[in-house]
Order: structure tokens, then C-alpha cells, then sequence
């Protein structure tokens, strides 16, 4: 049976006794994505490996869900689209095979504004400039300029020869180097806003609402502060079914990347178990699960995020360590609203002749200083959804709703993890309403036409998902915690190994962190650094 059969509740192979008889190569903690990839890379390469998960479901934020009263709704209720998803994973593993299918989104984003007027743009840069030549002749050739200088940074971190993503993290140095000393590349990456990089390629005050939020998807920053040219740049890196810079809609949801992931490490022979709480890390020796069985296993891969590992481990950590892990920034500043329809919401500035704005990726906006007016005000608590990102993926795929009825997902910032006033629990719906509110500037029959809605704070992604501080990313991708800066497979626990998205390359669904991770066991394990931990049980 195939692990989507059962939305990628897989349950225990065996009894738990029979797990702890074994020998083990490796055990992973967390079967998300990148954990199921690891697992995965390291059976295909003949290691003897255990993949558990706490949950009763395999997939962590890049899962699926069934929350409403009507199951026919398949829900995708952290990670809603791929776009970085690693091609070399999607080959080796041969995901395709094990049912990964996706829909490229085009256009890539309508926004509508405040005079009635809206903008499509599209994976293909003459549409996109004959769009933008509508709205306003004059800044042609600046957005050209503008989507230039990003394809140009995945170009040259991307190549063949040298993959940023797979392997070592490239310090500064080799990143200026691969950009050809680039001075305006190499500012991006590392310094400027993406508000200074937009308004110094458009001078039109829609296009420069239009593509300002691209710079501040799940970053705890406003659209002037530093480094948030550098979340754009990152989120343009990926490839889509060939199309550079390119997002998705995965048939079936999100979770049928991991329950795709998921066959191919069975198939390679990997023992894959979920409902299973692992209590305590002891680093050299495996891991004690919450019934008191130890697994032994000579590497401990963990898909957790480094807060939570060092939390598990019963070792002692290094003091330098631990400090990098407490100092790690992850509070997020998403809340996401996931709803079955009725009907598609009319959006008033579609027109009967333009795009449609179902088959884009929706920007509900406003000014580069209203995004940033609303930062700042989550900074002192208070919730404001002032950018938000639509997504309808039955657009695409009518498999994830009742026949005849639609989803709708909402990506909106900011909303803090610690309100300034009442509690999570409390606000929830009332935050809820705010994001619907601010929707229907643009669709004024949005609430009209939900018959079911899921609102999920960070606290809920938290403890649900268990992403510390509710994170999506296990940490902020600004410049600081990205490339070198972010965490390595290695850590300085022996036999402890990171291959979670606080890891390079990442965050977002990109499986590039697994399959480094995995790499970096297996040529332990080949130098003799790991020694395979012995039972005394027969395997």
C-alpha cells in the first residue's frame, strides 16, 4: 500500500520490541520531508535505517489534512506550493514513479489595488513586461532590470558544476566569486531591503505594491529592514518542471511530496514508523523512546529543529553550541487561513477578458510603508495582516474539494507568536476575521462564500507541527542565518546529525537538507569516524 493511501499515517511496522532488537545505522527523529529524504539517501546506499515520527501522520508542515467536518476537503495547511524543491531529489528518488505530480502556477501573481485596476505576471518575462507595460510604459525596462538581476543570482549559485544548495554551505568569499564580484548581486545576498532594490528599478507605486511582499514571506521583518532582498532571492532559486523561478501546485496537496518521499526510502528499505514519541537523544548510542525502549543506532538524525534536539539530548552539548541554538531566531509571524468554498470569491478588478486570478497566486496589498507600518506594529504585539497571499488550488486540481467546491488558502503577515493583548486561543477567530477583512477589499463576498475555515497562529503551527516559536522555516532566512551562518548536518555531538530546515540550504520544501545530511552520515560512516552500534541482538 502506498503511504498516500492513508494520508501518510503509516502507524508502527512492528512491535516496538522488535525495533530495539535491531542493529541500526542510523535512526531519524521527525518524519518530514527532509527526514523521509534522508532516510531515504541513506537506504538506498545499503545503511540499515528507522525513521520516527511523533505524530500519528508522516510529513510534518508539508503534509495534508482533512479538518473539516466534510473530508472531502484535502487541506495543505502549512506548506501550500513547491517551487525548491530539489530536481537532482526528484530524479534520484524517482518521486515521479511514487505518484509526485505538479501543476506549474501561471501567472505566478495577480495583484489587484485600490483604484480598480489589477496586474498579472507570469513565468514567461515578455507576458510579464507587456503586463507591466500596460499599468505603466515607463518602468519596462526597470522590472526587466529588476527580474534580471534575480535570474542572474540563480544562475550563478545554481550551476551544475557548483550547486550551492548540495553539500558545504559556501562562505562570502565563494559567493562573491561565483557572482563574478557582482556588486549589485552580492548586495542583494547580503545587505539591502527588498524595498530599496524595488523602488530602484520601478517608480510606479502599484508595481512597487505588487512585488514588495515577495521580499517578506515568512520573514519577521518589514519590507525596509535589511536583508529582506535576500528572501526573494532565495525564494527565485528554485525550478519547476524546467521553468527557472517557478511555483506549483502539487496534485493531491502538499503532503504527497513527503508520502512520495516516504515510498521510495520503504522501498529502498528503510522501516518507516509514525505514532512513535522519541523521549530523549543519547548521542553514540540511539535514541529512548516514550515507553523507556532504547533504539540503538550509531547515527541520530534529526529532522527536529535545533532548539527541540538540544532539548532531547541527555548528553552534554557544548556551551558554544547550545548558545548558537538559544540565539537562533524563530519566532514566526504567519497566520494561515485554510477554507473550503462554496464558489470562487469575485474579485472586482477581474475582468472578462484578462487572466484569471484563481490560476495565480493572489497579493492582497497595499504600500511598501503600510507592510511596513504593519511589521512594526506586531513588533509591539498586535496583529496585522496587512500582505497576504492567496491560493486556489483547485484551480488546478479539483481532487483536494467536494465536486463543485473550491480551496482557498491565506498566507498573511504579520501576526506574533506573543500578542500584546489576550492569547492566541482567544483571538484566533477574531484574527481570522481580520485577514478575511482585509481581503475583501478587493473580493467583497470572501466571508459569503466559506462553509468551513481553519485558522492556524504560530502557536498552532507549534504545537501541532512542533516548529519552535512556530517558525515555518526553523529560522529566519535573513543573511545572518543563511548559507555558512546556517546550521551544518554536523554538529559538534558526536553521532548527532541536523537535517531540518535550520539547516543549509533552508527553509521551504526543498529536500536538499535531507539528502546533505545523508551524504554527510554515509561518509562517516565510510571513514570510520561512526562506528555501527551493536545490540547484541541479532538482526
Amino acid at each position: 500500500m502506498k503511504v498516500s493511501d492513508s494520508d501518510g499515517r503509516v502507524g508502527l511496522p512492528c512491535p516496538v520490541a522488535d525495533l530495539a532488537a535491531r542493529r541500526w545505522d542510523a535512526v531519524v527523529v521527525g518524519g518530514g520531508h527532509n527526514g523521509l529524504t534522508a532516510a531515504a539517501y541513506l537506504a538506498r546506499a545499503g545503511r540499515v535505517v528507522l525513521v520516527l515520527e511523533r505524530r500519528d501522520q508522516l510529513g510534518g508542515a508539508c503534509t495534508v489534512d482533512r479538518p473539516f467536518a466534510d473530508s472531502r476537503y484535502l487541506i495543505s495547511p502549512c506548506a501550500y506550493l513547491v517551487g525548491l524543491l530539489h530536481p537532482l531529489v526528484v530524479e534520484e528518488l524517482d518521486l515521479r514513479r511514487h505518484g509526485y505530480r505538479v501543476h506549474a502556477v501561471d501567472p505566478h501573481l495577480w495583484c489587484p489595488f485600490d483604484d480598480g485596476s489589477a496586474m498579472a505576471l507570469w513565468d514567461d518575462d515578455s507576458a510579464s513586461a507587456a503586463a507591466v507595460g500596460e499599468l505603466s510604459p515607463g518602468d519596462v525596462e526597470g522590472f526587466l532590470r529588476y527580474q534580471g538581476l534575480f535570474a542572474r543570482i540563480r544562475r550563478a549559485l545554481r550551476r551544475p558544476d557548483r550547486d550551492t544548495w548540495l553539500g558545504r554551505a559556501p562562505d562570502r568569499a565563494e559567493l562573491e566569486e561565483l557572482l563574478g564580484q557582482d556588486p549589485e548581486a552580492i548586495d542583494v545576498l547580503f545587505h539591502a531591503s527588498i524595498a530599496e532594490v524595488v523602488e530602484g528599478h520601478v517608480g510606479d507605486q502599484r508595481l512597487r505594491a505588487a512585488l514588495h511582499g515577495q521580499g517578506i514571506i515568512g520573514t519577521w521583518a518589514g519590507p525596509r529592514d535589511p536583508g529582506t532582498a535576500a528572501v526573494h532571492a532565495m525564494h527565485s532559486m528554485g525550478t519547476v518542471e524546467g521553468r527557472g523561478g517557478a511555483w506549483g501546485y502539487v496534485n493531491g496537496g502538499m503532503g504527497q511530496v513527503s508520502f512520495a518521499v516516504a515510498d521510495a526510502a520503504a522501498e529502498a528499505g528503510a522501516v518507516v514508523a509514525s505514532g512513535v514519541e522519541v523521549a530523549a537523544i543519547l548521542p553514540g548510542e540511539g535514541v529512548v523512546l516514550g515507553g523507556g525502549d532504547l533504539i540503538r543506532a550509531a547515527a541520530v538524525v534529526s529532522n527536529a529543529d535545533p532548539r527541540r534536539t538540544v532539548a532531547l539530548c541527555r548528553s552534554e552539548v557544548p556551551a558554544d553550541f547550545s548558545a548558537r541554538v538559544d540565539g537562533w531566531r524563530m519566532q514566526g509571524p504567519v497566520v494561515k487561513l485554510n477554507c473550503g468554498l462554496t464558489s470562487l470569491p469575485r474579485f472586482t478588478a477581474a475582468t472578462r477578458h484578462g487572466p484569471s486570478p484563481y490560476r495565480g497566486m493572489v497579493t492582497i496589498t497595499g504600500s511598501i510603508d503600510e507592510t511596513q507600518r504593519g511589521y512594526e506594529d506586531s513588533r509591539n504585539g498586535e496583529p496585522a495582516p496587512v500582505w497576504c497571499e492567496l491560493y486556489f488550488p483547485t484551480a488546478y486540481d479539483s481532487s483536494v474539494a467536494p465536486p463543485g467546491r473550491h480551496v482557498m488558502s491565506v498566507f498573511a503577515q504579520y501576526a506574533p507568536y506573543h500578542l500584546g493583548r489576550g492569547t492566541w486561543e482567544e483571538r484566533r477567530e477574531e484574527i481570522g476575521d481580520a485577514v478575511l477583512a482585509r481581503i475583501s477589499r478587493f473580493a467583497p463576498d470572501v466571508a459569503d462564500v466559506i462553509e468551513h475555515r481553519q485558522v492556524l497562529g504560530p502557536p498552532d503551527i507549534e504545537a501541532t507541527v512542533g516548529l519552535s516559536g512556530g517558525h515555518i522555516f526553523q529560522g529566519e532566512c535573513l543573511p545572518d542565518q543563511m548559507w555558512d551562518r546556517r546550521f551544518s548536518p554536523r554538529t559538534p555531538v558526536p553521532g548527532l546529525y541536523l537535517c531540518g530546515a535550520a539547516t543549509h540550504p533552508g527553509g521551504s520544501v526543498i529536500a536538499a537538507n535531507g539528502r546533505n545530511a545523508a551524504m554527510a552520515v554515509l561518509a562517516d560512516l565510510a571513514s570510520g569516524l561512526l562506528r555501527p552500534v551493536d545490540s547484541g541482538l541479532a538482526s
